[in-house]
């Protein structure tokens, strides 16, 4: 079967899983329907093969990261925790765990678990740093300044928000979107590229970390915004 914009050859085991997402995925509009799912598990493959770490299980966490945002804006509630594993579980797990076994699905399982999380004391293994390095650089550069318009979007939060521009908050993962699109990129987008975990990671980051500040400063520039300098110089 043909999935459009997926470039990479999968092994055959993983094919239903990618109709399974592409069923579900296809027709989301907040920036993570099923082409994010096959950029981050690309650049996931990627960054995994420079590291001589196992390219499955990256593929298979990439694309299944984000299956359940379609609950998630529907509910309110964040969909990357517990909640999200016990359902994958049920899902995918009869469809995966006799090609590749029960230790590597709870491998794939783990790392999704923790590709939202943003706390440093927080331990991560190969598998979790290659899974959120690559769902972090599909927030930077070109595309992720799209995402973030369509995230936004379909929200229904505002392009800018005069009143608080120059107040830029820390972004909570566990807290529903807020806010103007503009404040997003100050809240959590430009400092994803400080927050890399592998080399490779760290080295596509830099790049498009400045792609999405360039973008950023002519937005501004465009509409008159004026920001105290501990902002501007982020």
């Amino acid at each position: 079967m043909n999935f459009p914009y997926m470039t990479m050859p999968l092994p055959e085991w993983l094919g239903p899983v990618v109709a399974k997402v592409f069923a579900k995925m296809c027709d989301d509009t907040t920036g993570h329907d099923f082409l994010h799912a096959v950029r981050v598990m690309e650049l996931a493959v990627r960054i995994a093969d420079e590291l001589h770490a196992d390219a499955d299980i990256a593929a298979a966490a990439g694309l299944m990261h984000d299956y359940y945002r379609k609950e998630e804006k529907k509910t309110g509630r964040l969909h990357f925790g517990p909640e999200a594993i016990a359902d994958l579980r049920g899902e995918f797990g009869p469809l995966m765990i006799p090609e590749i076994g029960e230790k590597n699905f709870d491998t794939i399982l783990d790392a999704i678990a923790l590709h939202e999380s943003y706390s440093a004391d927080v331990a991560l293994s190969l598998d979790a740093q290659i899974l959120q390095d690559a769902d972090r650089l599909e927030a930077l550069g070109t595309v992720g300044v799209a995402r973030t318009f369509m995230f936004g979007g379909a929200h229904g939060l505002p392009m800018i928000e005069m009143e608080r521009e120059t107040t830029a908050v820390e972004f909570n993962p566990h807290v529903a979107p807020y806010g103007s699109v503009h404040m997003h990129f100050y809240e959590k987008l430009l400092k994803l590229a400080d927050g890399m975990h592998t080399a490779p990671g760290k080295r596509m980051a830099a790049q498009r970390h400045q792609v999405m500040l360039s973008y950023l400063q002519q937005f501004e520039n465009e509409l008159g915004l004026t920001l105290p300098t501990v902002i501007n110089g982020t």
